[in-house]
């Protein structure tokens, strides 16, 4: 891999893992990446498991998070992540893993970020294409395709990078934000109306594998939105039953991955 390991980010996450707090919301981030990718005006964070031996690139997008100031607003000056779910997940993969910041979060570049960019464009042109010629970059780097693998708006962008980034074959989201209209309707939100509506555009033939992951009982993104998701893009919906938004996915990734990826060549142990 191309990025040199965030110790210290492995340590803390790791043990948050053993202590079981991850999953409680503690904001254990690292302050700082291990890589910096400029593209479209952006820095974008890399964060790597540093395995090397695989068949695919597996690239982490990570959710929203804090986009607004309480349910209804104003926007957050830092939509930053504050839980390393994401980043959990991406360390326990055996395979070549790339956490993938996106535009405005981890750095806030005056003049190229302003709050549209996480609340009502998070999902708009300006954040995929950004997105997209990073993907386009890492993927030529390391000389693998591609897997996307979106949590919550990371599943939303996901989808729409897969449409321009010729790199990608394979997509799995976690409790994706795949409806953007029903989500709305749904939480009784206004509609993103800077942003793309992934179930709008679909995904590529090229994308040959498709496995759209559910929480049961998820409130934030609930599972009818990867529901009608998969009934206009045909994939594998998998409804975990007691699953939440942000419970039970890093305790189980390690089980799941398998079924995100069958038939792919394994990765071998690090």
């Amino acid at each position: 891999m191309h990025v040199k390991p965030y110790v210290i980010a492995i340590i803390v996450v790791l043990s948050c893992l053993a202590l079981g707090c991850a999953e409680r919301g503690l904001r254990v981030f690292p302050q700082q990446p291990d890589a910096w990718l400029a593209v479209g005006g952006f820095k974008l964070a890399l964060f790597n498991n540093e395995a090397k031996q695989g068949s695919l690139l597996h690239i982490y997008l990570d959710g929203d998070g804090r986009p607004l100031v309480g349910p209804e607003g104003p926007a957050s000056q830092n939509a930053t992540p504050t839980n390393p779910l994401v980043l959990s997940m991406m360390l326990q993969d055996p395979a070549p893993s790339i956490y993938l910041g996106r535009p405005c979060h981890f750095y806030l570049d005056a003049v190229a970020c302003n709050a549209d960019l996480w609340t009502a464009g998070r999902y708009g042109s300006v954040v995929v294409d950004a997105l997209c010629q990073a993907v386009e970059e890492l993927a030529a780097e390391n000389q693998m395709p591609v897997a996307l693998v979106g949590f919550s708006g990371g599943g939303a962008l996901a989808v729409l990078v897969a449409g321009c980034a010729e790199s990608v074959t394979h997509i799995v989201t976690i409790n994706g934000n795949l409806d953007t209209k029903l989500w709305a309707e749904m939480r009784g939100f206004l509609p993103l109306a800077g942003s793309m509506n992934p179930i709008e555009i679909g995904l590529p033939d090229r994308v040959t594998q498709r496995i759209y992951f559910a929480g049961g009982e998820d409130t934030v993104v609930p599972p009818e939105i990867s529901s009608a998701f998969e009934q206009a893009v045909p994939g594998r919906l998998v409804v975990k039953p007691r699953f939440t938004h942000t419970c039970c996915w890093v305790s189980a990734w390690e089980s799941l991955l398998g079924e995100a990826f069958a038939g792919v060549t394994p990765a071998q142990p690090r």
